[in-house]
């Protein structure tokens, strides 16, 4: 397994994005059982920590799941093939219903990524990324609160009026970069303050939290986006293959 012990990323991420890329690829398939932490120390000359922190990474990502006693697996919710999973534009998808639908743009500045995230987009932790945040409304009432994290090569998104047009427009017109694949995970958080008061519900009120990581048509990470969305309002359609 080739980790370069190197470079100026840090080795845990170095491991996850390898074991990352095997996944989505299909090395390792749907269900099927990850190398062992021995295997893993074994092969790279990594520490068991450094190892253990990269496994957390893909769990934490809903890559893969750890099951006491046997090991970790890739998750069974993970479509075998990637090109299975369709990103488009939430702006697009959304405005092709019959309600009212408008963005906000709350935020948009140079920032430090989650662990994860900056994992999944390949960048030191410490190095900061462009982070976009976006409140979403439904005939006037707020919804989603979106928060978006891109390499800095996208650094001039941050003068981008996206309030009145998507992010993948902007992305496709003025750097030439689609989506093409990637994962989702869903799971319940709940409000903090700010997510509160965004989306005018109470504290700790349970929400969707629905996290996209995204790789373009060049096989580059492209983004990772975190949507907060109110259950009240969200509705989750699971087709039957």
């Amino acid at each position: 397994m080739n980790v370069r012990t190197t470079s100026t990323d840090a080795l845990y991420c170095q491991l996850a994005e390898e074991l990352r890329s095997k996944i989505i690829r299909g090395v390792y398939p749907c269900g099927s059982k990850l190398p062992s932490e021995s295997e893993l120390i074994a092969d790279t000359g990594l520490s068991r920590s450094t190892v253990r922190h990269a496994l957390k990474i893909l769990v934490d990502e809903g890559l893969v799941a750890k099951k006491r006693g046997r090991g970790a697996f890739v998750s069974k919710t993970l479509q075998s093939h990637a090109d299975e999973t369709v990103f488009s534009s939430f702006t697009t998808s959304m405005q092709g219903g019959r309600s009212e639908f408008e963005t906000r743009l709350v935020d948009a500045r140079m920032a430090d990524a989650p662990s994860d995230t900056a994992s999944f987009l390949r960048v030191d932790p410490a190095s900061p990324v462009v982070e976009l945040v976006r409140l979403r409304y439904l005939d006037r009432e707020a919804f989603c609160l979106e928060t978006t994290w891109l390499p800095r090569e996208f650094k001039e998104l941050l003068d981008t009026d996206l309030d009145r047009r998507s992010l993948y427009t902007a992305l496709r017109e003025r750097f030439h970069r689609v989506p093409a694949n990637g994962h989702k995970t869903f799971e319940v958080c709940f409000a903090r303050p700010r997510e509160a008061f965004l989306l005018d519900v109470e504290r700790d009120t349970a929400l969707m939290l629905v996290t996209d990581f995204v790789y373009g048509i060049d096989g580059r990470p492209l983004h990772v986006s975190k949507r907060v969305m109110r259950t009240d309002k969200t509705k989750y359609t699971e087709p039957i293959r």
